[in-house]
């Protein structure tokens, strides 16, 4: 399946932003990824797991195919197999198939021996080896089976699934707060993340500040150590959500030449990056900055000012550098364009404290890469 982006809505990704219509095309081409992939890996597998292939596609035609195949973690395991498709097991389309076919109502039997199944959208099915499905009621060797179902938490208008092996009121009341501050000051951030984002997994908490991370296979998870406020939970699912969103634009357009090995300074990072890595700090940074602009306060000048340079620095280096192709320099100019636009002056205490600290961090780098 091919995937046009018209030009006004790739312009919109470019600038940061896209909104539910940008998310809606990526999720598409994301799925189109997953199932070219997974012919990938049935053309390579061995009997049992063909088996298995074979009655994911007896009801892969069902609309609740959809969400299965979108769920972040089919995406993540399916990547994961077809860098070596002659290793997958068939639980990897037997977690599909039932779960498929668990939403849709419809009937399957599927051969997967495992400790565990994992269906996505509906749970964690004990292990077995055969696995069938009738009037949505699941067995496992033949005994009736209730999957474990995935913990929920709210998250705006929608709720996602969450990791429950934590303190899962703690979180809601978090992530409440947090997602509050996002449609208050970022309304346009809190529908694309509402669109996008599906899967919390919490991580380990560092011991200064917070930690949240994107997977670029597992498009729709964020995954974050426990917010220590609201503003910081609203600004890990900005930051995360632009990488999920560039992760799938690099699929769909080359923005760099191959590798040549070359690595760059990232001011917002202690080791030299890769080309495509400096992208994603760039694409994530310009969301960064963007954020902390839509405040008033001291704390916000500062952070909007040291990351509006930063960014603007590292896309300067991007640039130049000679290994964007046509559609990356397109899309480092648009966000050069959106940096150089912020009009709104920057006090000359908040630019000097903003330099000072990215002098100190080139410093660092400087005598940690020498």
């Amino acid at each position: 399946m091919s995937h046009r982006v018209p030009w006004p809505l790739f312009r919109a990704l470019a600038r940061g932003g896209g909104g539910p219509e940008a998310i809606a095309v990526l999720s598409s081409a994301r799925r189109s990824r997953t199932l070219m992939m997974i012919s990938l890996i049935a053309r390579n597998a061995g009997p049992d797991v063909r088996m298995a292939y074979e009655a994911w596609k007896s009801v892969a035609r069902a609309e609740e195919a959809v969400e299965v195949l979108a769920h972040p973690l089919t995406g993540a395991a399916v990547s994961r197999a077809s860098r070596a498709p002659g290793t997958a097991a068939p639980s990897l389309f037997g977690g599909l198939a039932v779960a498929t076919a668990m939403r849709a109502g419809v009937d399957v039997e599927v051969d997967a021996p495992c400790a565990a199944l994992f269906l996505p959208t509906v749970g964690h099915a004990c292990g077995g080896r055969r696995y069938s499905v009738s009037g949505g009621l699941l067995r496992v060797d033949g005994a009736p089976h209730v999957p474990s179902p995935p913990a929920r938490l709210p998250l705006g208008p929608r709720s996602v699934e969450f990791d429950s092996d934590v303190d899962l009121p703690r979180w809601q009341e978090v992530m409440a707060a947090g997602w509050d501050e996002l449609s208050r000051h970022h309304p346009e951030v809190a529908r694309e993340c509402a669109a996008a984002v599906t899967t919390l997994s919490p991580i380990p908490s560092p011991v200064h500040d917070m930690a949240s991370a994107t997977a670029a296979d597992a498009f729709g998870c964020v995954y974050l150590s426990l917010p220590p406020d609201p503003r910081a939970a609203a600004l890990a699912l900005t930051h995360e959500l632009q990488h999920g969103k560039l992760s799938v634009l690099m699929d769909l357009f080359p923005l760099a030449a191959a590798d040549s090995g070359e690595l760059f300074y990232a001011p917002w990072r202690p080791d030299p990056r890769p080309l495509v890595g400096l992208l994603h700090g760039i694409y994530a940074h310009l969301g960064v900055a963007g954020f902390w602009r839509r405040y008033d306060d001291e704390q916000a000048e500062r952070e909007h000012a040291r990351w509006r340079t930063a960014t603007r620095q590292a896309a300067a280096t991007a640039l130049t550098c000679g290994r964007l192709t046509e559609t990356g320099t397109v899309l480092v100019s648009e966000i050069i364009d959106v940096l150089d636009g912020w009009s709104e002056p920057v006090s000359p205490t908040a630019q000097a404290a903003a330099e000072a600290t990215l002098s100190h961090h080139r410093t660092l780098w400087d005598a940690a890469n020498s």
